[in-house]
């Protein structure tokens, strides 16, 4: 396949990606960026179309017009991934310089010095620069965005690289006078039809590295949702439903290792009284203020801090026997005393205090999950029963 051949079938396919990226950018969802990628896909496409029809138009248009554009597709590449990764890239004004420069010796070597080799050579190593810093871009800024680096772009700007620079190597180093259409050596062919196949492949990674922000993001907003759906909306601690599931998956856990799991069950004394006092705001903030302590208490990550139901809480505390369940409950009542919340209604002292229940079990096959609930929940009844502000531990 000789040269003119090659640079418009090359030509085609650009464009008809061109085509496909626009439909895509219009069909789902893209990322700034993508803009970038697509014009400068159309612009190799009919910088090709246009080198490819030189000796039928003017110069100027082949020559210069044709090759400006070809070389604007790395250089929006690079734009591309700035704009998709939201950098501030450093080299930005350089990268205007670069191609101020390759014009003007393109200009020169055009008119005043005409030589193909030349202009061979700048475009090759002008391409090279770019594509250079768009790997350099992916290998240090995607694995940032995606959590994961994108090894398919990685190979096709690497191969891209290559193709770039082996062209102006052979072109350099040729022995036979290089020309636009007849040369007798096939590594020139070659060369073109690397950069040729190494943009082709960098476009379809551009669209895959899209699709895979778009799959990151998406599962990124699930586990967003998720999480919100177990959470409380007022204190910003796990809800009761994800309790009881957490509270399930342990049980099975426990019946397996045979190992002691307790249950810290939490009311806050007099709550009605301090409404009625400081009205409901005040109450909300009590709230978040328990809330805070408790999630501290359970420092562990497998330690689950739940509002249970109003001012009733729990703290769920795998592989804890009675003893350093109660050390715990210890530590919140001092947490809490330290706090000073005024309640100047409270029939047991002028702050706010917790009555605490707690219940530890050893599961096995025959032992339900509620068991546990059911006996921190007589501890927590009992400390009321005997005056409030207690610490009870399930006999």
């Amino acid at each position: 396949m000789d040269m003119r051949t090659m640079l418009q079938v090359g030509a085609m396919v650009c464009l008809t990606l061109a085509i496909l990226m626009t439909y895509y950018s219009f069909a789902r969802k893209t990322y700034p960026g993508f803009q970038h990628w697509t014009i400068g896909i159309v612009n190799i496409g009919v910088g090709a179309v246009l080198v490819s029809l030189r000796k039928f138009l003017p110069d100027f248009i082949t020559i210069i017009i044709g090759n400006l554009l070809v070389v604007t597709m790395p250089f929006l590449l690079v734009c591309g991934l700035n704009s998709f990764l939201n950098l501030k890239w450093k080299l930005t004004k350089i990268n205007l310089y670069v191609l101020s420069f390759f014009l003007l010796t393109f200009l020169w070597w055009t008119y005043i010095t005409p030589d193909l080799s030349s202009r061979i050579v700048v475009l090759s190593l002008t391409m090279t620069f770019f594509f250079v810093q768009a790997l350099y871009i992916v290998l240090n800024h995607v694995p940032l965005i995606l959590g994961k680096q994108e090894w398919s772009l990685v190979v096709a700007l690497a191969m891209s690289t290559f193709a770039s620079a082996f062209r102006a190597i052979i072109t350099q180093l040729s022995i036979n006078k290089v020309e636009f259409i007849n040369n007798a050596e096939a590594i020139h062919s070659t060369g073109l039809l690397l950069i040729i196949l190494s943009v082709i492949s960098s476009t379809l990674s551009i669209l895959i590295l899209n699709s895979h922000r778009m799959e990151n993001d998406l599962k990124k907003a699930n586990i967003k949702i998720e999480k919100l759906a177990n959470l409380d909306e007022l204190s910003s601690i796990f809800n009761r439903r994800y309790f009881n599931n957490k509270l399930k998956q342990e049980f099975k856990r426990h019946q397996r290792t045979s190992s002691p799991i307790s249950l810290i069950m939490l009311d806050i004394d007099c709550f009605k009284l301090y409404n009625d006092t400081y009205g409901h705001l005040c109450g909300d903030e009590c709230i978040k203020s328990v809330a805070e302590i408790l999630n501290k208490a359970g420092a562990r990550p497998s330690d689950i801090t739940a509002r249970y139901g109003g001012e009733e809480f729990v703290l769920l505390l795998p592989e804890t026997d009675s003893n350093g369940a109660y050390i715990i409950a210890e530590r919140i009542q001092e947490k809490l005393k330290n706090k000073s919340i005024p309640h100047k209604t409270s029939t047991v002292t002028d702050i706010v205090t917790l009555t605490i229940g707690i219940s530890t079990i050893i599961p096995t096959k025959a032992t339900p999950p509620e068991m546990l609930i059911r006996y921190a929940d007589q501890s927590l009844y009992e400390g009321k029963r005997k005056g409030k502000n207690q610490i009870q531990i399930f006999q």
